[in-house]
């Protein structure tokens, strides 16, 4: 009996001993659940707090895709650091505009669960919207044997659909690398999606393509027409049609429409829209200065923003196009005066007399473009520019600098435009013999302040093949065109090309002006921060 008992006191022990474990064991299962628990609530609510910071960023994107310009609203400014509710929590929104050295809009979005406000997540997207105006030049065709040369520049991002042409030339001083070169300067990107054809010797490259090699990229697909933008001009009552005129006068507008007597001003505010408008009349017509064609000639000097669009082409003068230079019969028998005409003699600095203007062009009234230079930790050069002018110029054909005729009344049963001048004959003036070939009135120097945009032509120098050798087109903005149009012939006839991108159109664009039909946004790099 004794050695029973013995034996049940020795079970209590273990008994004690096995409950306690169980106990302890208990215990830790329950804190493994509850931290199970935790983890797992915590990890639902990462989970949450990314996907209400991506639902933060796709908000900002759809206002983008409503509006190009919405981060310079006073809206964009409105929904940034604010916590907006979503779902079960929040996510709260961070905006970088583009600027002249970042060319990508920033959106910082940070998102969290209103159960685990402790629990943030953030994501960092730079993104930009495909636009022609990106670059400061776009071609669909640069056609063949139409070169880049020694003398060209191209300051900005330089783009064509199809094939690039490059070669060597004659010996000519760039001011910017300060030293004499052989051959064209890409200060920008360059990049094509069809094949390259080049003359330049290795040696050269590295500062021939001051960005790096040309790249083969996908195309920027063109639009058909500009005739959505005229939907825009009606709105305002800037819809006209035939041959108009139009003279850029500052804050006015200076329009000649047709065979209109006089010119009509228009302040430049009180176009709502900022689109003007040029059909053809009924009956259309064929010649460049036919009253029925809807042709624009235009130049001056614009303060404010604008965009002028032309169903056929657009012609850049010399000068003020609304003034005909016009006369009437009687001043044909005054044979002491001679009646009026356009000028044909201008004396250029130096002192010596030439058949055409010396300057002539686009320019912006309030807006200054720095010289180009690299800003730090960038492989391209930049010319910032100072002030709000901005242009657009958008033809559905051609955009040419004018080079022969003028336009004038038809009051005397001729053809209405310049291509003759007065002689005396007897008591009387007469005209001269005529040609269309005959009235020059390219200038020595072009400036172009402006998006330029032909949309089924190009731009060019009309008849770049005639006349004397010019100096340069001086471009600030952008050119986009369908099939490169000629600007002259190497170092015979025309122009160089000096073009520089305007560095706003990284994140402003001319009123409504047109975009890629593959139009969409492209993301430049997308992470999370923290």
């Amino acid at each position: 009996m004794d050695i029973l008992k013995n034996k049940k006191g020795s079970v209590m022990p273990l008994v004690l001993i096995v409950l306690t474990i169980s106990v302890i064991f208990g215990f830790t299962s329950l804190s493994m659940m509850d931290s199970q628990s935790k983890f797992n609530t915590a990890d639902d609510s990462g989970k949450k707090a990314i996907e209400y910071a991506e639902a933060g960023y796709n908000y900002y994107l759809w206002h983008l895709n409503d509006n190009v310009n919405f981060y310079s609203t006073a809206e964009s400014e409105d929904i940034q650091g604010v916590d907006i509710p979503f779902m079960d929590g929040f996510y709260r929104l961070e905006v970088t505009k583009p600027s002249d050295t970042d060319r990508f809009i920033t959106i910082k979005s940070t998102g969290w669960a209103k159960s685990r406000p402790d629990i943030k997540r953030t994501i960092e997207a730079k993104i930009r919207k495909k636009q022609f105006v990106h670059y400061v030049y776009v071609s669909d065709n640069d056609g063949k044997e139409i070169w880049w040369t020694s003398g060209d520049e191209s300051h900005g991002p330089y783009h064509t659909n199809k094939d690039f042409y490059t070669t060597e030339g004659s010996k000519v001083y760039n001011n910017t690398l300060g030293k004499y070169v052989y051959y064209p300067v890409f200060f920008d990107t360059v990049s094509y999606s069809g094949s390259h054809t080049e003359s330049i010797r290795s040696s050269y490259r590295g500062d021939a393509y001051l960005a790096g090699e040309p790249k083969k990229v996908g195309e920027l697909v063109f639009p058909q027409t500009n005739s959505q933008m005229k939907a825009w001009a009606q709105k305002d009552n800037m819809v006209f049609y035939g041959r108009t005129c139009i003279y850029l006068d500052g804050e006015n507008i200076k329009i000649r429409n047709g065979n209109a007597a006089s010119a009509t001003t228009i302040p430049q505010s009180s176009i709502k829209n900022g689109v003007i408008y040029v059909d053809k009349a009924i009956g259309g017509g064929t010649g460049k200065f036919d009253l029925k064609t809807g042709n624009i000639f235009i130049s001056g000097t614009l303060k404010g923003t604008l965009t002028i669009a032309a169903a056929n082409d657009i012609y850049i003068t010399w000068s003020d196009p609304t003034n005909w230079y016009d006369y009437s019969a009687s001043d044909l028998n005054n044979i002491s005066v001679v009646p009026n005409q356009p000028p044909k003699e201008y004396t250029w600095a130096g002192g010596s007399i030439h058949s055409y203007p010396e300057f002539g062009g686009i320019e912006y009234y309030s807006t200054a473009f720095t010289p180009s230079y690299k800003p730090s930790g960038k492989d391209y050069y930049i010319r910032e520019a100072s002030g709000k002018d901005m242009l657009g110029l958008v033809a559905n054909s051609d955009i040419f600098i004018l080079h022969y005729g003028w336009p004038k009344m038809s009051v005397d049963g001729d053809k209405p435009y310049w291509n003759f001048e007065w002689i005396k004959s007897g008591s009387k003036w007469v005209k001269s013999a005529s040609s269309d070939t005959y009235y020059d009135v390219a200038p020595k120097e072009v400036t172009i302040h402006s998006a330029v945009f032909a949309v089924n032509g190009g731009f060019g120098f009309e008849s770049y093949r005639t006349g004397d050798r010019r100096g340069d087109i001086t471009l600030w903005g952008n050119i986009t065109q369908k099939i490169r149009q000629a600007v002259g012939t190497i170092g015979s006839t025309g122009y160089n090309k000096k073009y520089s991108h305007d560095a706003r159109m990284f994140y402003d664009y001319p009123p409504h002006i047109l975009e890629p039909a593959n139009v969409g946004w492209e993301i430049h790099s997308w992470s999370e921060i923290n």
